[in-house]
């Protein structure tokens, strides 16, 4: 996939927990150095990016859909409502953090991808006569910027928001869904460039159960197996197994760790299969 898709991501260093948000040079690094001078840990970005999706509370917050961030300064006048106007290439809005520099309270609202209202006020029992007064606040957007769709990124993302609502069921089949939902679209993406048509590939991916996709035909095209990976077992025995159980409504529970183990053993499967990818483009563009 395109690293632009994945800039949503954080880097986080697994040895100090410091975390930070990706760029799309960092791709072009074999290493990245953890940003904190007194850690010096290296990883690759991969693997940054993996210890960032599989933390449950990250310092820098990880929205997944959003390509890009959108950092500014306002000047406001407190009481009042201030209109922020967006660049003509978002598409979408996924979070948005104020900090005003003040002893006033702000918040948004009226968002859409082209503007939004930004309101402040005071707190209660303030002095009134600060109505007026100018100040400032600071914006954090994360928004997308690039018109595209990534169904595994949303699945992901829905995944590990059933899993902090403490919907474990629902938070195990999504991140299913989402490891088949990626597998599926790498492999038809591979069998199209290689001149199948679309009938064909739907009826070989059809007919082709995930243990197959995952296996022999990744292989095939990418050079990667899932069974080399460390987390088959886990996968093959635990997570495939718990969401055809719950499909078939023979497991009725789930425990918070079942839920998170799902969740980050499919975010492992994925990252796998996109550093197999991305060896493979690099192969065949030399």
């Amino acid at each position: 996939m395109e690293h632009s898709k994945l800039v949503a991501f954080s880097l986080k260093c697994n040895a100090c927990s410091r975390a930070w948000s990706i760029t799309e040079e960092d791709f072009e690094k074999g290493i990245i150095k953890c940003q904190d001078p007194e850690c010096g840990n290296e990883f690759t970005v991969y693997e940054g990016i993996k210890n960032g999706l599989k933390a449950e509370e990250n310092i820098i917050p990880n929205p997944f859909l959003a390509n890009d961030m959108i950092i500014d300064n306002i000047k406001i006048r407190i009481g009042y409502t201030y209109t922020f106007e967006l660049p003509e290439n978002v598409s979408k809005v996924y979070k948005i953090q104020l900090f005003p520099f003040g002893p006033f309270l702000a918040g948004v609202t009226e968002i859409s991808k082209n503007n939004f209202q930004i309101f402040t006020s005071l707190p209660n029992g303030s002095d009134s006569s600060q109505v007026g007064n100018e100040s400032s606040v600071m914006l954090l957007v994360n928004a997308k910027t690039d018109d595209y769709e990534e169904p595994w990124l949303h699945f992901l993302s829905y995944a590990y928001d059933h899993y902090l609502s403490n919907d474990f069921l629902t938070s195990i089949m999504l991140s299913e869904i989402a490891f088949e939902t990626y597998v599926d679209k790498t492999l038809t993406a591979e069998y199209l460039n290689r001149g199948l048509d679309e009938d064909s590939v739907y009826r070989l991916l059809k007919a082709t159960d995930m243990y197959q996709k995952v296996n022999p035909l990744m292989c095939n095209l990418y050079g990667a197996k899932l069974k080399s990976c460390k987390q088959w077992p886990d996968w093959s025995k635990r997570v495939l197994e718990w969401r055809n159980q719950i499909a078939h409504g023979t497991k009725k529970t789930a425990t918070k760790e079942e839920a998170l183990l799902a969740y980050q053993t499919i975010v492992d499967c994925i990252f796998y299969f996109v550093e197999a990818v991305d060896r493979y483009n690099k192969k065949i563009s030399n």
